[in-house]
Protein backbone atom coordinates (compact mmCIF):
# COMPACT_ATOMS: atom_id res chain seq x y z
CA UNK A 1 0.00 0.00 0.00
CA UNK A 2 2.66 2.51 0.50
CA UNK A 3 4.39 1.90 -2.32
CA UNK A 4 1.26 2.35 -4.60
CA UNK A 5 0.69 5.31 -2.41
CA UNK A 6 4.09 6.85 -3.12
CA UNK A 7 3.35 5.94 -6.91
CA UNK A 8 0.21 7.75 -6.97
CA UNK A 9 1.87 10.86 -5.91
CA UNK A 10 4.30 11.01 -9.02
CA UNK A 11 2.68 13.07 -11.62
CA UNK A 12 2.94 15.71 -9.11
CA UNK A 13 6.62 15.64 -9.32
CA UNK A 14 5.67 18.46 -12.13
CA UNK A 15 5.29 21.31 -9.35
CA UNK A 16 9.42 21.19 -9.65
CA UNK A 17 8.84 23.29 -12.73
CA UNK A 18 7.72 26.36 -10.65
CA UNK A 19 11.07 27.00 -9.35
CA UNK A 20 12.86 26.30 -13.28
CA UNK A 21 10.46 29.17 -14.25
CA UNK A 22 7.78 27.19 -15.69
CA UNK A 23 4.36 28.19 -15.73
CA UNK A 24 0.97 26.76 -14.25
CA UNK A 25 -0.64 26.25 -17.96
CA UNK A 26 2.03 25.48 -19.46
CA UNK A 27 2.65 21.82 -21.29
CA UNK A 28 4.79 20.79 -18.34
CA UNK A 29 3.36 22.81 -15.80
CA UNK A 30 1.24 21.35 -12.81
CA UNK A 31 -1.36 18.94 -14.04
CA UNK A 32 0.05 19.09 -17.44
CA UNK A 33 1.82 16.34 -19.18
CA UNK A 34 2.69 14.11 -16.14
CA UNK A 35 -1.06 13.68 -15.45
CA UNK A 36 -1.49 12.58 -18.74
CA UNK A 37 -2.95 9.19 -19.69
CA UNK A 38 -0.02 8.89 -22.10
CA UNK A 39 2.26 8.96 -19.25
CA UNK A 40 0.32 6.86 -16.90
CA UNK A 41 1.06 4.52 -19.93
CA UNK A 42 4.81 5.16 -20.51
CA UNK A 43 5.31 4.53 -16.62
CA UNK A 44 2.99 1.47 -16.34
CA UNK A 45 4.71 -0.17 -19.41
CA UNK A 46 7.86 0.50 -18.02
CA UNK A 47 7.06 -1.20 -14.50
CA UNK A 48 5.70 -3.74 -16.30
CA UNK A 49 8.71 -4.86 -18.14
CA UNK A 50 10.83 -4.21 -14.65
CA UNK A 51 8.26 -6.42 -12.63
CA UNK A 52 10.26 -9.82 -13.47
CA UNK A 53 13.26 -8.92 -12.82
CA UNK A 54 11.19 -8.76 -8.98
CA UNK A 55 9.50 -11.89 -9.49
CA UNK A 56 6.16 -10.02 -9.90
CA UNK A 57 3.35 -10.87 -12.44
CA UNK A 58 4.49 -8.22 -15.48
CA UNK A 59 1.31 -7.39 -16.99
CA UNK A 60 -0.87 -7.54 -13.09
CA UNK A 61 1.71 -4.97 -12.20
CA UNK A 62 2.04 -2.53 -15.59
CA UNK A 63 -2.20 -2.87 -15.42
CA UNK A 64 -2.20 -1.79 -12.19
CA UNK A 65 0.60 0.88 -12.15
CA UNK A 66 -1.73 2.48 -15.48
CA UNK A 67 -4.44 2.67 -12.81
CA UNK A 68 -3.59 4.35 -9.83
CA UNK A 69 -1.48 7.00 -12.47
CA UNK A 70 -3.94 7.56 -14.34
CA UNK A 71 -6.52 7.43 -11.89
CA UNK A 72 -4.47 11.22 -10.42
CA UNK A 73 -5.10 13.16 -13.28
CA UNK A 74 -8.62 11.83 -13.52
CA UNK A 75 -9.79 12.91 -9.85
CA UNK A 76 -7.57 16.48 -10.18
CA UNK A 77 -10.50 16.91 -12.93
CA UNK A 78 -12.95 16.64 -10.00
CA UNK A 79 -11.84 19.55 -7.60
CA UNK A 80 -12.88 22.83 -7.69
CA UNK A 81 -9.40 25.00 -8.22
CA UNK A 82 -6.45 25.26 -10.15
CA UNK A 83 -6.14 24.30 -13.82
CA UNK A 84 -7.69 21.13 -15.05
CA UNK A 85 -5.71 18.19 -16.02
CA UNK A 86 -4.21 18.09 -19.61
CA UNK A 87 -5.44 14.56 -20.13
CA UNK A 88 -4.65 13.87 -23.54
CA UNK A 89 -1.31 15.44 -23.83
CA UNK A 90 0.63 15.17 -26.40
CA UNK A 91 -2.61 14.86 -28.56
CA UNK A 92 -4.43 17.94 -26.85
CA UNK A 93 -3.02 20.32 -24.83
CA UNK A 94 -6.70 20.83 -23.00
CA UNK A 95 -7.07 21.26 -19.22
CA UNK A 96 -9.97 19.09 -18.46
CA UNK A 97 -12.71 19.78 -15.58
CA UNK A 98 -15.14 17.07 -14.87
CA UNK A 99 -18.84 18.66 -14.56
CA UNK A 100 -19.19 17.47 -11.02
CA UNK A 101 -16.17 19.19 -8.80
CA UNK A 102 -17.10 18.29 -5.37
CA UNK A 103 -13.27 17.64 -4.05
CA UNK A 104 -11.58 20.96 -3.05
CA UNK A 105 -8.25 21.68 -4.34
CA UNK A 106 -5.20 21.27 -1.99
CA UNK A 107 -2.38 23.53 -1.29
CA UNK A 108 0.77 22.80 -3.22
CA UNK A 109 4.04 21.51 -1.44
CA UNK A 110 4.50 22.35 2.56
CA UNK A 111 1.29 23.96 2.46
CA UNK A 112 -1.15 20.63 2.90
CA UNK A 113 0.57 20.97 6.36
CA UNK A 114 -1.36 24.28 6.85
CA UNK A 115 -4.75 24.47 8.23
CA UNK A 116 -6.36 25.21 5.23
CA UNK A 117 -4.23 21.74 3.95
CA UNK A 118 -5.30 19.86 6.73
CA UNK A 119 -9.15 20.49 6.00
CA UNK A 120 -9.03 19.39 2.58
CA UNK A 121 -6.86 16.29 3.59
CA UNK A 122 -9.85 15.88 6.17
CA UNK A 123 -12.17 16.37 3.75
CA UNK A 124 -10.83 13.77 1.33
CA UNK A 125 -10.44 11.63 4.15
CA UNK A 126 -14.05 11.31 4.72
CA UNK A 127 -14.90 11.46 0.60
CA UNK A 128 -13.06 8.12 0.41
CA UNK A 129 -13.63 6.72 3.81
CA UNK A 130 -15.40 3.64 2.19
CA UNK A 131 -12.32 2.85 0.14
CA UNK A 132 -9.64 3.32 2.82
CA UNK A 133 -12.05 0.42 5.03
CA UNK A 134 -11.77 -1.59 2.23
CA UNK A 135 -7.99 -1.22 1.54
CA UNK A 136 -7.85 -1.77 5.44
CA UNK A 137 -9.83 -5.06 5.36
CA UNK A 138 -12.06 -3.47 7.83
CA UNK A 139 -15.35 -3.98 7.77
CA UNK A 140 -17.17 -0.85 9.10
CA UNK A 141 -20.33 -0.92 6.27
CA UNK A 142 -22.85 -1.16 8.58
CA UNK A 143 -26.13 -0.04 8.09
CA UNK A 144 -26.25 2.98 10.49
CA UNK A 145 -22.81 4.07 8.73
CA UNK A 146 -23.95 4.46 5.01
CA UNK A 147 -26.81 7.37 6.31
CA UNK A 148 -23.79 8.97 8.32
CA UNK A 149 -21.69 8.66 5.60
CA UNK A 150 -23.86 10.19 3.20
CA UNK A 151 -25.03 12.94 5.30
CA UNK A 152 -21.23 13.62 6.04
CA UNK A 153 -20.84 14.33 2.41
CA UNK A 154 -23.61 16.16 1.77
CA UNK A 155 -22.27 18.72 4.59
CA UNK A 156 -19.18 18.77 3.19
CA UNK A 157 -19.06 18.90 -0.92
CA UNK A 158 -22.80 19.49 -1.98
CA UNK A 159 -23.68 22.64 -3.42
CA UNK A 160 -27.65 21.99 -2.43
CA UNK A 161 -29.18 25.61 -1.30
CA UNK A 162 -30.44 24.14 2.33
CA UNK A 163 -26.88 23.35 2.60
CA UNK A 164 -25.43 26.46 1.93
CA UNK A 165 -27.40 28.34 4.09
CA UNK A 166 -27.06 25.53 6.96
CA UNK A 167 -23.08 26.75 6.68
CA UNK A 168 -23.60 30.34 6.37
CA UNK A 169 -25.79 30.35 9.71
CA UNK A 170 -23.05 28.57 11.61
CA UNK A 171 -20.42 30.27 10.57
CA UNK A 172 -22.16 33.70 11.09
CA UNK A 173 -21.47 34.56 6.69
CA UNK A 174 -21.12 37.93 6.13
CA UNK A 175 -20.79 37.85 2.13
CA UNK A 176 -21.65 41.00 -0.05
CA UNK A 177 -21.91 40.81 -3.88
CA UNK A 178 -21.31 42.64 -6.59
CA UNK A 179 -23.68 44.48 -7.93
CA UNK A 180 -25.50 42.75 -10.55
CA UNK A 181 -24.62 39.44 -9.53
CA UNK A 182 -27.40 36.33 -9.65
CA UNK A 183 -26.04 32.91 -8.25
CA UNK A 184 -28.18 31.40 -10.99
CA UNK A 185 -26.47 33.17 -13.78
CA UNK A 186 -23.51 32.29 -12.14
CA UNK A 187 -24.19 28.55 -12.38
CA UNK A 188 -24.10 28.47 -15.97
CA UNK A 189 -20.71 29.93 -16.64
CA UNK A 190 -18.53 27.83 -18.29
CA UNK A 191 -14.82 27.59 -19.21
CA UNK A 192 -14.35 28.70 -22.42
CA UNK A 193 -16.82 31.41 -22.28
CA UNK A 194 -15.52 35.42 -23.22
CA UNK A 195 -15.19 37.95 -20.44
CA UNK A 196 -17.64 39.75 -22.39
CA UNK A 197 -20.20 36.87 -21.28
CA UNK A 198 -19.25 36.89 -18.34
CA UNK A 199 -19.76 40.62 -17.93
CA UNK A 200 -23.22 40.44 -19.51
CA UNK A 201 -24.51 37.29 -17.44
CA UNK A 202 -23.40 38.92 -13.77
CA UNK A 203 -22.05 42.33 -14.33
CA UNK A 204 -19.11 44.22 -13.22
CA UNK A 205 -17.03 42.11 -10.74
CA UNK A 206 -16.19 43.77 -7.04
CA UNK A 207 -12.30 43.67 -7.71
CA UNK A 208 -10.14 42.11 -10.08
CA UNK A 209 -6.50 40.82 -10.41
CA UNK A 210 -3.60 40.06 -12.82
CA UNK A 211 -1.41 37.31 -12.33
CA UNK A 212 2.35 37.74 -13.12
CA UNK A 213 5.32 35.38 -12.63
CA UNK A 214 5.55 34.26 -9.14
CA UNK A 215 9.19 33.95 -7.23
CA UNK A 216 11.94 35.93 -5.37
CA UNK A 217 12.25 38.70 -8.08
CA UNK A 218 9.01 38.97 -9.50
CA UNK A 219 5.22 40.15 -8.59
CA UNK A 220 3.00 37.13 -8.50
CA UNK A 221 -0.30 39.28 -9.05
CA UNK A 222 -1.96 43.33 -8.71
CA UNK A 223 -4.76 43.95 -7.51
CA UNK A 224 -7.35 46.54 -8.55
CA UNK A 225 -10.40 48.06 -7.25
CA UNK A 226 -12.17 50.48 -9.49
CA UNK A 227 -9.59 50.32 -12.21
CA UNK A 228 -6.92 51.39 -9.47
CA UNK A 229 -4.22 49.43 -7.89
CA UNK A 230 -5.59 48.98 -4.20
CA UNK A 231 -2.53 48.58 -1.09
CA UNK A 232 -4.61 45.45 0.07
CA UNK A 233 -2.45 42.03 -0.62
CA UNK A 234 0.51 44.46 -2.55
CA UNK A 235 3.33 42.34 -1.52
CA UNK A 236 7.18 43.71 -1.58
CA UNK A 237 8.27 42.19 -4.84
CA UNK A 238 5.54 44.36 -6.63
CA UNK A 239 6.89 47.58 -4.93
CA UNK A 240 10.43 46.70 -5.88
CA UNK A 241 8.67 46.99 -9.29
CA UNK A 242 7.65 49.87 -9.12
CA UNK A 243 3.81 49.20 -8.39
CA UNK A 244 2.26 51.06 -6.02
CA UNK A 245 -1.58 51.90 -4.58
CA UNK A 246 -3.05 54.49 -6.95
CA UNK A 247 -1.66 53.33 -10.06
CA UNK A 248 -3.83 52.73 -13.10
CA UNK A 249 -4.16 49.56 -15.19
CA UNK A 250 -2.23 51.52 -18.43
CA UNK A 251 0.83 52.00 -15.49
CA UNK A 252 0.78 48.34 -14.26
CA UNK A 253 0.56 47.54 -18.08
CA UNK A 254 3.56 49.99 -18.93
CA UNK A 255 5.57 48.66 -15.84
CA UNK A 256 4.80 44.65 -16.17
CA UNK A 257 3.52 43.73 -19.33
CA UNK A 258 0.65 41.94 -20.10
CA UNK A 259 -0.62 39.91 -17.47
CA UNK A 260 -0.11 35.68 -17.64
CA UNK A 261 -4.09 35.84 -16.51
CA UNK A 262 -6.83 37.82 -15.26
CA UNK A 263 -9.23 36.82 -12.08
CA UNK A 264 -12.66 38.88 -11.15
CA UNK A 265 -13.99 38.42 -7.89
CA UNK A 266 -17.92 39.69 -7.11
CA UNK A 267 -18.05 38.65 -3.61
CA UNK A 268 -16.71 39.95 -0.98
CA UNK A 269 -16.69 40.22 3.63
CA UNK A 270 -16.98 43.81 4.96
CA UNK A 271 -16.43 42.50 8.19
CA UNK A 272 -13.35 40.48 7.22
CA UNK A 273 -15.42 37.49 8.08
CA UNK A 274 -16.19 33.94 6.28
CA UNK A 275 -18.16 34.93 2.99
CA UNK A 276 -18.95 32.42 -0.39
CA UNK A 277 -16.51 33.43 -2.76
CA UNK A 278 -17.17 33.50 -5.87
CA UNK A 279 -14.71 34.19 -8.83
CA UNK A 280 -14.37 33.85 -12.47
CA UNK A 281 -10.41 33.46 -13.64
CA UNK A 282 -9.21 33.95 -17.77
CA UNK A 283 -6.63 33.74 -19.71
CA UNK A 284 -6.43 35.11 -22.80
CA UNK A 285 -10.01 36.62 -22.83
CA UNK A 286 -11.45 33.29 -22.10
CA UNK A 287 -12.56 31.29 -18.87
CA UNK A 288 -10.15 28.68 -17.15
CA UNK A 289 -11.22 28.77 -13.50
CA UNK A 290 -14.27 29.30 -11.82
CA UNK A 291 -14.41 29.35 -7.85
CA UNK A 292 -17.29 28.78 -5.49
CA UNK A 293 -16.53 27.75 -2.19
CA UNK A 294 -16.01 28.95 1.35
CA UNK A 295 -13.62 31.54 2.54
Amino acid sequence: MAWWSALSLLPDADVVGFALGVEYGDPWGHRGATHSLAVAMAVGAALGLAAPRFKLPPWRIGAFAVAVLASHGLLDTLTDGGLGSALLWPIDLTRYFAPWRPIPVAPIGLDILSPSGLLVASIELVLFAPLFAFALGLKLVKRYLLPVWCASVWLLVSGDPVREAAIGFVLREDTEYAWGFSERSFKTIGPGESDADVRRLIGAPLAEWWVYRSGPDGCPAVYFKSDIVTPERLVESCSRRGIRPGLSRTDVHDALGPAGGVCWSYSRSPGQRHYRVRVVCFSEGKVVEIFRQWQ
